[in-house]
């Protein structure tokens, strides 16, 4: 039979061998041996220790198995893995499940076993998931090649990737607590082989994933997986959740801009501007699968709340307003309907109260969830069940066919449930979670779910991918007075100035371009330039000049003096890093010399289309004073827009520059004009046989100059 490919193999083996099987209680091989059980097609144990296990014949190899195989799943001790991962390629196998611990995570021979198992998978072409994993499961299979016990339920469309094994286990417990469907599970593991992106690419193309959910520790492959998710956001949602925070490679701290973009403010950006969702946790991360796979995507962000509380539902209001959303007063026609509905008291403003009347809940919760959902005054609907009288059966009945007929009609406004009622209850949230309602335990949870679902009902419209400008033919100069020219040559206006080596020199500069004039040091030790003392501003003439200029040559033996004529404008900064996972990426800000005390900063990769880096810039806290706080002119936002994106396709085009920084941009409402700048290569050309690969940049890379 033709061989599968390597995760089609993994999620859909047509036979699957058991290394290391057993049928002895306690041992690892019987845990699989009984998981695989229910797998539809044949399992074949491989094992030295016996000639049969539960009565099937055992082989001794991979090798000596008869027939094709597709999935090996590996439960023996690391250091005979590399073997069996050897007589895989020999027999054809195209992937591996590597439950077996004791590689990278394990030390010095950990990590020797790990380079050894790669070689072997890399000679014999098996795609590996793991080592050091929980396993994976495909629950319409059903296929349990996972350390959970049971059967996995299927029938849902989520589907889960995990990093740590225990977490794994930890999600199978909850499915079935709450009621959650999933369609695939996948624990990573060391993530030695198959990529984040890869899993990634795989589920967006499966018709059973609807919903994808990721549990990290590390994302090495982050721009594969940045691409990956732009190309899918947009009709199916993901949802990150990631732990730790990665610390800054050494870099050295010679511009704002390395300072500003530690490694968490990246792969947020990378997240955002790709369409995914960060939840703050994994729980949070499931809740919110749970809304987007059960309901459609609000429209809006209107949210109509039902409640037998007021001052529950006064919180809910809270919590939803915290997430941006709105709970906004019903028009007065709506009301007039609804009062006729409603108890003497009860309120039909928004929340909708419906006071303690226990006898009536049962007709008034579903009527009420219908009515608001087809009112198109609201995008979503939330009925809040409080205590046993709320959250009876015949509650929960109503809502399961009020929620149906809603659906059989095409009415796209979807329902939740946010459920504060006993645990005596809970048959009855688990009821509405089988018929399609998400129930979600207190309001907290109920608006983070609501506010990732609403959020990605609008960015599913605004991912999409943008193509990367051609790449440079040769390499950039590293004759410092080619910078000026290599921004203007693609669209960014810089001051118009004179590097001198004299006071004599300044002076007669500063009479050529006019007065008033700024004198500044240059010299590559001397980055900082304000916190040096290295900057002399609004200089009416030539003996300010010279004085100034005499004083600042005499900061570093060798500098040289910066004259400009002082320009008027918003000071922006702009820059651009290269990511270690993610890429080129650029980031903007108010700039001078408090951006790192305003610390307001906003990212994304490059290349950035034009609506990217306009979305880009609104996401600043500072954003009104670009656009005319209090009465100001407004900046050019176009050219500040063109700034940004011509940043990025340099990054992109030159990829030996490693950061780049305009600070300040003096943004004004006749354009943008950079009047300090920077770079920095990665390797300068002619210094590549001259310094390590492994050694750190320092401040003598830098190449610019102020022309």
């Amino acid at each position: 039979m033709p061989l599968l490919n390597g995760l089609t193999a993994v999620f859909e083996p047509r036979r699957i061998a058991l290394v290391g099987a057993s049928d002895r209680p306690g041992r690892l091989g019987a845990l699989f041996w009984r998981n695989l059980s229910s797998f539809p097609g044949e399992v074949v144990p491989v094992t030295r220790s016996a000639e049969t296990v539960a009565g099937h014949k055992a082989y001794p190899s991979l090798v000596a198995v008869e027939g094709d195989v597709d999935l090996a799943v590996i439960v023996v001790p690391a250091a005979a893995v590399p073997a069996v991962i050897r007589d895989a390629g020999v027999k054809g196998v195209s992937a591996a499940i590597v439950i077996s611990g004791g590689f990278a995570e394990a030390g010095t021979d950990g990590l020797r076993r790990h380079y050894e198992l790669m070689a072997a998978a890399a000679a014999s072409g098996v795609r590996i998931v793991g080592p050091n994993c929980f396993g994976v499961q495909n629950c319409d299979l059903p296929l349990n090649a996972s350390m959970a016990g049971g059967a996995p339920v299927g029938g849902g469309g989520i589907s889960l990737v995990t990093q740590s094994g225990a977490y794994g286990m930890a999600i199978h417990s909850l499915g079935i607590d709450e009621r959650l469907r999933f369609a695939k599970i996948y624990a990573a593991g060391n993530k030695a082989d198959l990529s984040d992106a890869e899993v990634l690419t795989y589920l967006g193309d499966d018709p059973a994933s609807r919903t994808l959910c990721f549990f990290f520790e590390s994302l090495p492959d982050g721009r594969a997986f940045f691409e990956a998710a732009r190309r899918i956001t947009p009709d199916k949602p993901v949802i990150v959740a990631k732990t730790g925070r990665s610390v800054a490679g050494v870099r050295a701290a010679w511009s704002h801009t390395a300072g500003l973009a530690g490694s968490e403010r990246v792969w947020r950006a990378a997240f955002e501007q790709a369409g995914v969702l960060l939840a703050r946790s994994g729980l949070e991360m499931l809740d919110v699968a749970r809304a987007l796979d059960l309901q459609p995507p609000p429209s809006g962000r209107r949210v109509a709340i039902i409640t037998n509380s007021g001052g529950t539902g006064v919180e809910l209001a809270d919590l939803l307003s915290d997430e941006g959303l709105d709970v906004p007063e019903l028009s007065a026609e709506l009301q007039d309907e609804l009062r006729l509905l409603l108890p003497p008291l009860g309120s039909p403003r928004n929340p909708v109260d419906l006071t303690p009347v226990w006898s009536r809940f049962a007709e008034l919760y579903p009527l009420l969830t219908d009515r608001l959902a087809r009112s198109g005054e609201v995008d979503a609907v939330v009925p809040l069940l409080l205590q046993r009288s709320a959250a009876d059966e015949q509650v929960a009945l109503g809502l399961r066919t009020a929620a149906a007929r809603l659906r059989a009609d095409g009415v796209p406004v979807p329902v939740y449930v946010c459920w504060v009622a006993p645990r005596a209850s809970r048959p009855n949230a688990d009821l509405l979670q089988e018929a399609g309602i998400p129930c979600f335990d207190w309001p907290e949870r109920t608006a983070r779910a609501l506010g990732h679902a609403a959020r990605y009902g609008e960015a599913r419209h605004q991912a999409r991918p943008v193509a990367a400008p051609p790449r440079s033919s040769g390499r950039l100069s590293s004759d410092r007075l080619d910078t000026a020219a290599l921004l203007e040559a693609v669209g960014i206006r810089t001051a118009t100035g004179k590097t001198c080596s004299s006071a004599v020199e300044a002076a007669t500069a500063a009479d050529g371009l006019g007065y008033p004039v700024v004198v500044k040091v240059v010299h590559p030790e001397l980055v900082h330039k304000t916190e040096s003392g290295g900057v002399r501003l609004g200089l009416h003439d030539r003996a300010a000049v010279q004085a100034a200029a005499t004083d600042l040559l005499a900061l570093k033996p060798g500098a040289e003096v910066l004259v400009q004529q002082q320009l008027a404008g918003t000071e922006v900064i702009v820059g651009g890093l290269r990511d270690a996972q993610f890429g080129p990426v650029v980031l903007a800000g108010l700039g001078g010399v408090f951006v790192e005390v305003l610390d307001d900063i906003a990212m994304g990769l490059a290349p950035l289309g034009r609506d990217e880096a306009r979305e880009l810039l609104a996401r600043l806290r500072a954003y009104p004073v670009l656009t005319g706080a209090r009465g100001a002119v407004p900046i050019d936002l176009d050219e500040l827009v063109d700034v940004l994106c011509a940043v990025g396709d340099l990054l992109v085009a030159a990829p030996e520059i490693a950061e780049l920084e305009l600070n300040p941009v003096l943004a004004g409402p006749d354009g943008c004009v950079a009047v300090d700048w920077r770079i920095l290569a990665e390797n300068p050309p002619g210094q590549d046989e001259e310094r390590p690969p492994d050694s750190p940049r320092h401040a003598g890379e830098m190449w610019s100059r102020r022309s």
